[in-house]
């Protein structure tokens, strides 16, 4: 009778383990954007525990809606690990017009200020991209060793991820 109860338990753990290994990749792609934050941090800029992220083909915009408040200041911070991928972030209003006031994209990361002259639900426009030209691989996207067949080598989706901090 132990071993049937105990089986649901076993089967839930498994399921629960293997989301956790999913989400840790998809992770990396936020510490990449919390990386972009740090100078950003250290002018005073709180970052906020809400974040956004997940996987998409290159190439394909993302389109985040958010609340934005007059009067505070905002930095959204983008990013993705895959060696060798960019990623752009824009802000627009609920006509379509951008409200960055200022922008900077490099090494998989990228961010935009917003200081926002009405309160009101705003729209964060991501796009990560990899454009992968010449033969093989380059070292840093095999690890600096030989690639195995099926490891290491782009399988058409890039994680990506967005944080944000206001002051």
């Amino acid at each position: 009778m132990k071993l049937v109860s105990s089986i649901p338990a076993f089967c839930l753990a498994a399921v629960i383990a293997g989301g956790t290994l999913a989400y840790a990749y998809v992770n990396e792609a936020i510490s990449v954007a919390l990386e972009a934050a740090v100078p950003y941090v250290e002018q005073g800029f709180q970052v906020r525990e809400d974040n956004w992220s997940g996987e998409t083909t290159p190439g394909k915009p993302l389109l985040i809606r958010h609340q934005l408040f007059r009067g505070n200041e905002y930095w959204f911070w983008a990013g993705t690990s895959w060696p060798g991928a960019t990623i752009e972030i824009a802000v627009f209003d609920s006509e379509g017009s951008s409200v960055g006031l200022e922008h900077f994209s490099r090494n998989g990361m990228a961010g935009v200020r917003v200081l926002p002259q009405k309160t009101g639900t705003y729209n964060l426009w991501v796009l990560p991209q990899y454009v992968k030209t010449g033969k093989g691989m380059t070292p840093a996207e095999r690890g600096a060793s030989d690639p195995v067949d099926g490891v290491g080598e782009f399988s058409g989706v890039l994680d990506w991820g967005v944080v944000y901090g206001y002051r």
